[in-house]
């Protein structure tokens, strides 16, 4: 066998045990707690991590003699793991050679110690040599160096858009806040928009039932049970149709006002939850403070204030207009003294 052969057979002998998952020994689910292999697994993962001391960047410094050492270490040591995965519970004499399993795992790790400890005193050796030490500190010194220039001039670069960043940052807050506040005006006149529809059905079921009782009374001569025989019962009739006319007519004029209000405060809440949602674009457009000030005080009092809700008569469109006015007063009186 060549010494290359040889390197790459210990590299995969050593690597294959350095990576057994000592868990998997247990087999508590297949052969039950007293066949099972657990008391094999603490002294596994002991001998496991003392493989594990032996860094595989010193093989190729090692000469074949001591690779046969290692690789024909691992290879025992991991053909014992490879039987206690096959043992089954069913063969010849299987509680005496589960016993000898686990006595063989236990005692490995004092047999392999003695083998191992040189090739894990070499490589922590190797791996704290001066020289080596000087030149990877050299080299995370100059990385270092490098990312902190890059850093600097990346920092450089990006802080004259920070100012921009957050202003974009503030504005979309603003919007998402303007948005969430705008909601509530859309439920309002989902609201109403509920109720002028029923009041709209209402309305028609009135008028479809006056519509009903008109003819009916046109027609009422043509039935016997319903023609009076004298003056007195004609004027009780005709009293008692005008009753029910008023009445009917009394109810068609409710739903239709309760119809038109509703429809009313839906066009009206539709107005607010607009006027919210656009009034930025206008406050942008305004040249000067004064301008912004008069238009944010307009959108505000189209916004909250009182106006017709179609119930009741409100006269608010006084204060809103003497608001704006002051306002426009002030700015160009203090346009005018600047």
């Amino acid at each position: 066998m060549s010494s290359e052969d040889l390197l790459d057979q210990t590299n995969a002998s050593l690597e294959r045990i350095q990576r057994f998952d000592t868990k998997t020994l247990a087999r508590v689910d297949e052969l039950g707690r007293q066949l099972s292999f657990e008391e094999a697994v603490a002294p596994a993962q002991k001998l496991v991590d003392l493989f594990k001391r032996v860094p595989a960047s010193i093989l190729d410094s090692l000469v074949d003699s001591q690779l046969n050492i290692i690789k024909g270490r691992a290879d025992a040591d991991f053909n014992r793991f490879s039987e206690i995965m096959e043992f089954s519970a069913s063969q010849n004499n299987s509680i005496q050679i589960r016993s000898n399993l686990i006595q063989q795992v236990t005692s490995a790790y004092d047999s392999a110690f003695p083998e191992l400890w040189q090739f894990i005193a070499f490589g922590i050796a190797n791996n704290t040599d001066s020289a080596s030490l000087e030149s990877r500190a050299r080299s995370v010194l100059q990385d270092i160096e490098d990312r902190a220039n890059a850093v600097t001039s990346e920092l450089a670069a990006k802080e004259t858009k920070a100012e921009d960043m957050l202003k974009n940052i503030q504005a979309v807050a603003a919007e998402q806040g303007v948005s969430q506040q705008a909601e509530f005006f859309k439920r309002r006149a989902d609201d109403h928009q509920g109720q002028a529809r029923w009041w709209r059905n209402a309305t028609a079921t009135s008028i479809v039932v006056t519509i009903i009782f008109a003819v009916f009374s046109a027609l009422a001569f043509k039935f016997s049970w319903l023609k009076v025989d004298n003056q007195f019962d004609a004027i009780e009739f005709v009293t008692g149709k005008i009753l029910v006319f008023v009445t009917l007519a009394g109810v068609i004029t409710l739903c239709a006002k309760n119809f038109l209000a509703h429809q009313h405060n839906v066009v009206l809440n539709r107005h607010r939850q607009t006027a919210l949602q656009t009034y930025r674009v206008l406050v942008d457009a305004g040249t000067t403070s004064g301008s912004q000030d008069i238009i944010l005080a307009y959108a505000s009092s189209c916004i909250f204030g009182s106006q017709d809700t179609g119930f009741a008569k409100e006269g608010a469109d006084g204060g809103v207009n003497k608001s704006v006015l002051e306002l426009m007063t002030k700015s160009t009186s203090s346009g005018g003294s600047h």
